[in-house]
């Protein structure tokens, strides 16, 4: 009984820990950037971006562990990179963070819609202004709400599935430009990314006197899971929208009776809004504890920046996903490696060959954009 049970907190509770972290609104992007590439190449993005990742993360679970005291990437930076490099990952961390809000504030209405006929702007600024508010107040959890999504955000994933596997599947013309076969990258990028799952992970492994060394095989499956869960995901919605799959995924799903579209607007909400309050107040403690703001000017950047952004239209769901994923996260990625690259004392090929993937990458996207 005691093997079964180091096991499970081993091995089991990590895995699920990395794996929830993992799963957020990204996940909503993928049926559309599926039904637009076409599953071949989607599955083949997915299935090198988890590989990428695995690595990525576990790169990332040596840096921390050479540190002590409370994770702080761009402290990280700084002291691996010097100055340029606490400056580009401030700007990649606090800006992608911004903008990653800002989807949430846009991808909240359509889970509202799920429940209410209710006129979007209306929720998205509701949406908001209550996360706003619990940022504020720094409600981090409320009655360990985050343990209850991640079971309930897994039955609504394969719940889905087996529903649109019964419904005849739209055919699906996959675009073969250059720009059709590169649209899943940032997308993709932005639903595996899972750096942030890695230092709460540590501090699990510390407090419940574990071995760090084990976190390998956590890591791995906490990251391939989800992509698997993602697959799923988008095979059941685009099985479940006859007329073609919204960008948001959920917006144009028809379950009829069998499906329970205001339970999933509910459990999307509370998802969402959790991981923004999440964000919200790391983007808060890198402002006021990297850059010494003063906690009022920091709350108020967080609170503003998102609703301004969606306000003047700064872009869609899937833009955004894009942009954030293909540049800013990927600029945490190529430091994450150079850090590491720096702790062993060189770059490896396959760390060159990855740093290579994620600048063309963003360039391709920056131009694209501009």
């Amino acid at each position: 009984m005691k093997r079964l049970t180091l096991w499970y907190r081993q091995y089991v509770l990590p895995t699920v820990l990395v794996g929830s972290l993992t799963v957020g609104a990204g996940m909503f992007a993928l049926p559309y950037v599926f039904s637009k590439s076409g599953f071949l190449v989607g599955s083949i993005y997915l299935i090198l971006f988890t590989l990428i990742f695995i690595k990525i993360n576990n790169d990332y679970a040596v840096i921390i562990s050479e540190h002590s005291g409370k994770h702080r990437f761009a402290s990280y930076a700084g002291e691996h990179l010097g100055k340029g490099g606490f400056w580009l990952s401030i700007i990649a961390v606090v800006v992608g963070l911004l903008l990653t809000l800002t989807i949430y504030v846009i991808l909240s209405a359509s889970f509202w819609s799920l429940i209410s006929s209710s006129g979007p702007n209306i929720s998205n600024y509701l949406f908001w202004a209550v996360s706003s508010l619990a940022i504020a107040l720094s409600i981090k959890k409320l009655l360990n709400l985050d343990t209850f999504l991640s079971a309930a955000m897994l039955a609504i994933i394969l719940f889905v599935f087996f529903l649109g596997l019964g419904q005849e599947t739209p055919a699906i013309t996959p675009d073969t430009s250059l720009s059709g076969l590169l649209f899943p990258y940032g997308a993709v990028l932005f639903a595996l990314y899972g750096r942030a799952a890695i230092g709460p992970l540590e501090d699990y492994y510390e407090s419940a006197k574990l071995d760090w060394k084990k976190a390998k095989v956590p890591i791995a499956l906490g990251t391939a899971i989800p992509a698997v869960l993602f697959l799923l995901f988008a095979i059941g919605v685009i099985g479940l929208s006859p007329s073609g799959v919204t960008t948001d995924a959920v917006s144009g799903i028809v379950g009829g009776t069998l499906l329970p579209l205001p339970i999933l607007g509910i459990l999307g909400l509370l998802t969402i809004w959790t991981s923004y309050i999440v964000i919200g107040t790391e983007i808060k403690d890198i402002l006021s504890n990297d850059l010494k703001l003063h906690d009022v000017l920091a709350l108020l950047i967080v609170a503003l920046v998102p609703v301004l952004l969606f306000t003047v239209g700064i872009g869609s769901f899937i833009t955004l996903v894009s942009i954030v994923g293909a540049i800013f996260l990927a600029i945490e990625c190529i430091l994450v490696i150079l850090m590491r690259g720096k702790l062993k004392g060189k770059l490896s090929f396959l760390d060159k060959l990855i740093i290579g993937l994620l600048v063309a990458g963003a360039l391709h996207t920056l131009i694209v954009t501009i």
